[in-house]
């Protein structure tokens, strides 16, 4: 694609708040006037650009070495040198260990009750922001659903330039789920570098907003991109999701400079009638069995990306191997399944296999998260080690450079192993006759922290309550789950301290050696513990469910801490909205949220309104199809982006994200067979299922009695919602005349 398709935008074309706003040109008057308005619009774009370059040079500054910078100036020596200052936050996870930790300080556990409000920006669209901002020389770069990337000044919150890939979202169902979430950007050398739903990585020029180059990661009729590119030694590290979908796996590095493809890691093995890529994968093909095997992919290397610059090593881990619906479905692949469910190790110049410990054992199915790289004294010797926490709900401590596992201990009670023997490094599984066999997910791919000033890692996870009688589900929707967040003693393999939360999905962690601990919960409250205790030292209730990475850095000798808000993230598509957010949370506005100390602007809270579930069509149909229609729901893999049990988003919104089945107007409900069987808005990523997508449904196609038990389904659905509603109603109006 061509970098003119792509479109930069510049100062005042989006909505910040210290104060400003819009400026329009109107266009009024005949020919002569429409030709002197389009002179003045084409002066007014020309000295726009110049403006926007001269603001984002003015913001760049100078670095904290005090050399003269250009936007987005981060190189390897300007990592090290800012490791210790904290001035700016300029990878993920802010130093190339990704501890997510600040050596800031100016505000500490002591001054906090004089954070307020500095500045906020509005995003556009109707998904939250869940992206971990990248900060470099008083410039906030974040990035947005449908892969739209924001330049803000970081200390006034004012947009200095917006870029939009124009992302397509008719190639593949899981590439329309892909865009509809994006986990941040790279910046390196004066580019940024962001990955988009139809499998694109694309560097942008950090001071112009216009393309640089574009290289195509992952097939764009299969999956598409939803993490954040990562850097090492010049190289751009990407890798792409599809492990439920029946996409084989790969990390891929590019060149920084130029977008050209330097190494690919294939995770999983392919086709074992054709050569294996490496000798690697031929000993991964051993672990293998099952007629047809090698067709389910899996593998995929979506966010866990960590480059150890002390082995010069690129540590990631892989999610898991396995189709659970659809023809893939009926493919059973049996075995270890390497590299499935792993954390590998690969030299970063040449992509060279290292070593491999599995985390994941068959049957139950886990996919790993976020490393971090640590020295920690174990046993009176100081070691190098990799530190994760994956789904399955056990802390692993891995020695770095060779992969053997050093402890393993779960975070919390859970239900599918006792154990991980150290020797074997394999899990002590408890039977399904006893309660085993299924785990939900303890720990998602929000990021943890850990400081080396408390010894703790202070990680975001899911409990379950004791007296939950319901059975243990697998994933991210049974019952009875709540948030926890636990500080971690990785020598002492316990938690020192932990805090429930109300809502089970929360954001990802920030700790500061002010003994500060930032999270976003989903319940819309951003809050401070006290990072040795975890005492609550400080919250506010923003309205907008919280699942994205707050980051601090220093503009002007002044210290801020900023976090995005909205309900995000590609688990609102395919986990039930309870799990995630409250009714008002879920319907609070994206937003880019910027403290500091003394700052006094009075918070926008947002105003909700709940709208109610619109009278659903009358029908007479017997429960037996009702429950075709919920099976069929899931076989057409409807629940992997309108939700399971349909609980969606709580409205009919449209403008990019996925809308709730519940609240169809009338209007859907007559054109039901053109949107689902006819593919009218495969444009906006509903495909047509008389004739689906090839990679997903490769024979499978949805007749008109399948479409019509769906939609008794959906409509059965919204009668149960409208109902409640009308029941709750009077209730509510009584109590509040009480």
């Amino acid at each position: 694609m061509a970098a003119g398709n792509s479109t930069p935008i510049r100062i005042g074309q989006a909505k910040s708040h210290q104060r400003g706003g819009l400026s329009a040109i109107s266009r009024k008057g005949g020919l002569a006037s429409g030709m002197q308005n389009r002179r003045i619009l084409s002066l007014a774009i020309v000295v726009l650009a110049i403006a926007a370059a001269i603001a984002l040079r003015s913001s760049a500054g100078r670095s904290s070495a005090g050399k003269a910078t250009k936007p987005g100036d981060v190189t390897e020596a300007r990592v090290a040198a800012d490791a210790a200052t904290g001035n700016n936050w300029l990878l993920n996870g802010r130093t190339f260990d990704a501890k997510h930790f600040s050596p800031l300080q100016q505000i500490n556990d002591k001054n906090i009750g004089g954070l307020g409000l500095a500045w906020y920006m509005d995003i556009d669209g109707a998904m939250g922001v869940v992206s971990e901002p990248i900060v470099a020389d008083g410039v906030i770069y974040l990035s947005a659903p449908q892969s739209k990337v924001y330049a803000v000044d970081a200390a006034s919150g004012k947009l200095l330039w917006k870029f939009d890939p124009k992302v397509r979202l008719d190639q593949a169902i899981n590439g329309s789920y892909s865009a509809r979430t994006n986990g941040g950007v790279a910046v390196w050398n004066g580019k940024v570098y962001v990955g988009t739903g139809d499998c694109r990585l694309i560097a942008i020029d950090a001071a112009t907003a216009k393309q640089v180059w574009e290289a195509t990661v992952c097939e764009p009729s299969q999956t598409g991109i939803t993490g954040a590119p990562h850097v090492a030694k010049g190289k751009i590290l990407m890798g792409y999701n599809g492990s439920d979908d029946g996409v084989r796996g790969a990390l891929i590095a590019y060149d920084a400079e130029t977008g050209k493809e330097v190494w690919r890691f294939w995770t999983v093995p392919g086709d074992p009638s054709k050569p294996f890529e490496t000798k690697a994968l031929e000993m991964a093909a051993k672990t293998w069995s099952g007629e047809g095997w090698w067709r389910v992919g899996g593998g995929d290397v979506w966010n866990a990306i960590t480059y150890d610059d002390a082995t010069g090593l690129v540590i990631f881990g892989t999610a898991g191997v396995g189709v659970d619906y659809g023809e893939f479905s009926f493919i059973k692949a049996t075995g270890d399944r390497l590299f499935g469910e792993c954390i590998i190790a690969v030299n970063a110049d040449t992509g060279e296999y290292v070593w491999h410990y599995q985390t994941g054992t068959e049957g139950i199915h886990s996919e790993n998260n976020h490393i971090l790289m640590a020295d920690l004294v174990l046993n009176g010797e100081k070691r190098h080690v990799a530190m994760t926490a994956p789904k399955n709900g056990f802390f692993y401590v891995l020695d770095a450079k060779t992969g053997k596992l050093l402890s393993a201990k779960p975070l919390v009670k859970v239900v599918w192993a006792s154990a991980i023997d150290l020797q074997t490094g394999r899990a002590v599984l408890v039977p399904p006759s006893q309660g085993g066999g299924r785990q939900w997910t303890v720990h998602n791919w929000w990021p943890m922290s850990y400081s080396s000033l408390t010894g703790l890692v202070y990680i975001p996870t899911t409990d379950r309550g004791a007296g939950t009688k319901a059975a243990v589900e697998a994933g991210e929707g049974g019952e009875g789950l709540f948030g926890r967040l636990i500080g971690w003693d990785p020598v002492a393999q316990s938690a020192r301290w932990s805090v429930e939360e109300e809502i089970a999905v929360n954001g990802g962690v920030l700790s500061t050696a002010g003994n500060l601990v930032f999270q976003g919960q989903g319940t819309g409250e951003f809050t401070a513990y006290a990072a040795d205790t975890g005492k609550k030292v400080w919250s506010i209730k923003t309205g907008s469910a919280i699942e994205s990475i707050p980051v601090t850095f220093s503009v002007n000798g002044e210290q801020y801490v900023i976090t995005p808000a909205g309900w995000g993230s590609g688990s609102r598509l395919f986990a039930p909205a309870r799990t995630m957010a409250t009714p008002e949370s879920k319907r609070g506005p994206a937003r880019l949220y910027s403290f500091k100390l003394g700052a006094n602007m009075p918070f926008p809270y947002p105003h909700v309104v709940i709208p109610p579930v619109p009278k659903p069509p009358e029908q007479k149909v017997s429960q037996e199809i009702i429950r075709k229609g919920e099976k069929l729901y899931g076989t057409f893999v409807c629940d992997g982006c309108h939700s399971p049990g349909l609980d969606g988003s709580g409205a009919w919104v449209l403008d990019g994200a996925v809308p709730d089945l519940r609240y169809m107007p009338p209007e859907v409900h007559k054109d039901w067979y053109q949107i689902v069987l006819g593919g009218s808005h495969w444009d906006k990523g509903m495909p047509g299922f008389a004739d689906p997508p090839k990679f997903a449904f490769p024979h499978a196609k949805m007749t008109v009695q399948d479409a019509d038990a769906i939609h008794a389904y959906v409509i059965d659905g919204a009668w149960k919602a409208y109902k409640g509603e009308q029941e709750k109603a009077p209730n509510a109006a009584a109590s509040m005349h009480r």
